[in-house]
């Protein structure tokens, strides 16, 4: 052992929130508002605030951010000065392990090269976009500007200016999608070479949409399971590798938030509205309100709505459920990290998973078998909740602030 080894810092992430989008979709679950203007200054204000009151605790000082996210909302609705201010602030304040990778969110419409370039040029090095689909008429159905030639422009022109690693999401189950037409989206997406390819099922919220033309039905569930299938086997054959069950990447452009935070238990600075992380050990998210969020930021305080200390037995289940979450767990990693090994901890739960098929237990690791174990990821995770937990239903990121109690 020497000095280096007594005072490394050790690893921590973070999360951004930008609640802000220039264009609201018809299939966004999460809170976010129209940008404005005469909101989006006050924010960028308050979150620099939040990001100076973390990193002046001396826990964050003990740790060097090593990955981050910066997700929404959109975060490049945000003014290329915006979005350079809030790096730069970021970079003054932390301690910020050199070339970490930084992830951002972003659609074709909203990154332009000049806002890439900024991007790039101020330590992000990961770009997802938001595509949905490489047809016209999808796209047009599901109330998205712009078209197919436009998307891949986009795509074409974050790796002609060195954007090291490119993920776009695609959806499945759309109005009057076919198998053909979600085909041609796949192949759209290998022959470009994006680095990792992300695809969800289609959800449509009513209350933004009542106004829409009438529009083709959408497929029978049937279909819509048939095409994560489909995908899964496609984006396999054509060299990616998968992970998160819905999330397909390149041999090493697997992103790192996510996987590594997951499976090594990083503490994660949650930061923005809605922004949800875990510090010591307590789980935690922020308040949703913009209003509410940069007027607890304004009177110094940390804007942190609701959150549960995490026992030891819950943290060894969160840990495993994690794991599982991103395909594969390393025994001897999680001996190093919790000092047991899982497989002892929950044989039952692994024997029943392994005789369906689902996961497969080696003397390394416990690995999700594919595809039919991608598709069941969530409840395969959920085989590691403890009785108490498993009776609560998971949220889609709806509006809890009318439900908080203020302290007085």
């Amino acid at each position: 052992m020497c000095e280096e080894d007594v005072f490394r810092k050790a690893p921590m992430g973070f999360y951004v929130h930008i609640p802000f989008c220039n264009r609201l979709c018809f299939s966004c679950p999460y809170i976010k508002h129209q940008t404005d203007k005469s909101v989006t200054q006050r924010y960028v204000d308050a979150l620099k605030k939040e990001m100076s009151n973390y990193a002046a605790r001396p826990y964050v000082q003990e740790h060097q951010l090593t990955v981050g996210y910066i997700g929404g909302g959109t975060p490049t609705a945000l003014s290329t000065d915006q979005l350079v201010d809030l790096l730069t602030h970021m970079k003054a304040v932390f301690d910020m392990k050199p070339g970490l990778e930084i992830s951002t969110e972003s659609t074709p419409l909203d990154i332009s090269e000049q806002k890439a370039s900024a991007l790039l040029a101020h330590g992000v090095n990961r770009i997802s976009l938001g595509v949905q689909t490489f047809i016209d008429q999808e796209l047009e159905d599901l109330g998205r500007a712009g078209n197919a030639a436009m998307i891949i422009d986009a795509i074409k022109m974050l790796q002609r200016i060195g954007v090291p690693r490119i993920n776009i999401d695609l959806m499945h189950g759309l109005n009057g999608q076919t198998m053909e037409s979600w085909h041609q989206s796949l192949q759209t997406a290998v022959d470009l070479g994006v680095s990792s390819v992300s695809f969800y099922t289609y959800m449509e919220f009513a209350q933004i949409s009542t106004k829409r033309r009438k529009l083709p039905p959408v497929p029978p569930r049937e279909m819509v399971d048939e095409m994560f299938i489909y995908a899964a086997e496609f984006l396999t054959r054509n060299g990616y590798e998968g992970y998160f069950g819905d999330c397909f990447a390149l041999p090493g452009q697997r992103p790192a938030y996510g996987s590594v935070t997951w499976t090594e238990e990083m503490p994660i600075i949650p930061m923005g509205p809605t922004a949800t992380g875990h510090l010591k050990d307590y789980w935690y998210f922020n308040e949703p309100s913009i209003e509410l969020y940069i007027d607890a930021i304004n009177e110094g305080r940390l804007p942190i709505a609701m959150g549960k200390q995490i026992t030891a037995d819950e943290a060894l289940r969160r840990a495993v459920m994690l794991g599982i979450k991103s395909s594969r767990l390393d025994r001897k990693r999680f001996v190093e990290l919790h000092g047991v090994d899982f497989a002892q901890l929950f044989p039952a739960e692994i024997a029943d998973l392994e005789a369906k098929g689902l996961v497969r237990l080696t003397d390394e690791a416990m690995e999700v078998v594919g595809p039919k174990g991608w598709y069941y990821m969530d409840n395969i995770s959920k085989a590691f909740y403890s009785q108490e937990y498993r009776r609560y239903p998971q949220h889609l990121g709806a509006n809890i602030s009318p439900f908080i109690i203020k302290a007085a």
